[in-house]
């Protein structure tokens, strides 16, 4: 678990620096309240129409005609043909249940006009979820297979040295759920179109883990950019304007903050500890902290990796840009980040040319693609990789 959450808070502080242009001076790993709403909905489908079905319907759209025997008449159909079809097109909802006279529903009305015949499933249950502070809807992107909600029970394990809990003491606003039903992106935030009149069931308060990480932009302002602790790559734009905007969170991570005197005392102590002697480290205008160390500082014998260059360490009240100067070192860090990547390459192809750009922002190799990447390899000596990317552009080929 420590590992993962390690990986994850990484991952959240490189995309802030290298995708999203703000350095960041703090990370906060939380529990943000989130409420979970059972609904009861009914829902829609659609199929192609039966022959004798759409001609029934459309004699009594638009020829007006409604009665069985009238309709047997009209389309020389067996009277007993048109009585069973009748019964299905009133159990699909499609007729009015009541009356020998045959009404059309709005239902078949939408079908007719849309040459598709819809019916109505009556039982639907889903989980949607809503911020715990303002009842917005959460995106699809947490409506994974494994979901990233806690129970109150998970969340408590979490707290201390790994989470801290927002709290928020708003109730589930009511009128939430029927705005959006009402929502013309409602798919965005995971109710399909095919589910209509959801109905509340049952709140429940639950908790997402989130790294808000906390940055300086222009005019001194914070911004608070959310990434989900299953998903420390992608940038949660609604939650991140939500925690930078609401004053209850701005205020609660604020007591948080210790002064810059503390912060250096935090950095020099971890340099001490983690770097040979001598070297610097300052704070840039914005507040966020680097140290630059020596390329001595990264050789097998020290406790620095490769791939920490132009990264970041967290010290728990505040973070730290690890740096180096020597071209080596850091084409170093970048053939390693390069490896580390190739099963995503595999895997999610159509990343490839952004993820290697962010690499190669993230240790000054501007705009870095696969020919400059295979040129710093040569360079290197690094025949593997070479062949590695050789054997992976081969693969992705033959499955194209």
């Amino acid at each position: 678990m420590q590992h993962r959450m390690n990986i994850a808070k990484r991952r959240a502080l490189e995309n802030a620096a290298y995708r999203e242009g703000v350095y960041p001076t703090r990370v906060f790993p939380v529990l943000f309240p989130v409420h979970e709403i059972e609904v009861r909905a009914t829902t829609r489908t659609g199929r192609d129409y039966a022959l004798i079905d759409k001609f029934l319907e459309r004699s009594i759209a638009e020829g007006g005609i409604t009665t069985i025997p009238h309709l047997a008449e009209f389309l020389r159909l067996d009277p007993v043909l048109v009585d069973r079809a009748v019964r299905v097109l009133r159990r699909i909802g499609h007729l009015d249940p009541h009356g020998d006279q045959l009404v059309l529903t709005d239902l078949a009305r939408e079908s007719l006009q849309a040459n598709t015949c819809y019916e109505i499933r009556r039982e639907d249950r889903r989980k949607i979820y809503f911020d715990g502070y303002t009842s917005q809807p959460m995106h699809r992107r947490y409506y994974q297979s494994s979901s990233p909600f806690l129970a109150p029970a998970e969340a408590l394990a979490l707290l201390g040295k790994r989470f801290s809990r927002l709290s928020s003491f708003r109730p589930f606003r009511r009128d939430a759920l029927t705005a959006l039903a009402r929502n013309p992106d409602r798919e965005k935030f995971n109710l399909p179109i095919a589910v209509e009149n959801p109905q509340e069931v049952q709140p429940e308060c639950v908790f997402l883990p989130l790294y808000l990480v906390r940055t300086v932009v222009r005019g001194g302002h914070e911004r608070y950019l959310a990434y989900s602790e299953t998903n420390g790559s992608e940038l949660d734009e609604e939650l991140s304007a939500l925690c930078t905007n609401l004053p209850d969170i701005g205020f609660a991570l604020q007591n948080e903050t210790p002064p810059v005197s503390q912060q250096e005392q935090s950095v020099r102590g971890w340099l001490e500890r983690y770097a040979l002697a001598g070297r610097e480290f300052f704070q840039h205008p914005d507040g966020s902290w680097q140290a630059d160390l020596a390329p001595e500082d990264f050789e097998p014998a020290t406790q620095r990796g490769i791939r920490d260059v132009g990264s970041f360490v967290d010290l728990g009240t505040v973070v730290v840009r690890v740096w180096c100067q020597d071209h080596e070192v850091r084409r170093r860090a970048l053939l390693a980040r390069a490896k580390s990547l190739l099963g995503v390459f595999r895997y999610r192809p159509q990343d490839r040319a952004d993820l290697l750009r962010m690499a190669g922002d993230q240790l000054e190799f501007p705009d870095l693609d696969d020919g400059r990447l295979r040129a710093l390899a040569t360079e290197a000596g690094e025949n593997a990789l070479i062949k590695q990317l050789d054997q992976l552009d081969s693969e992705l080929k033959q499955g194209t």
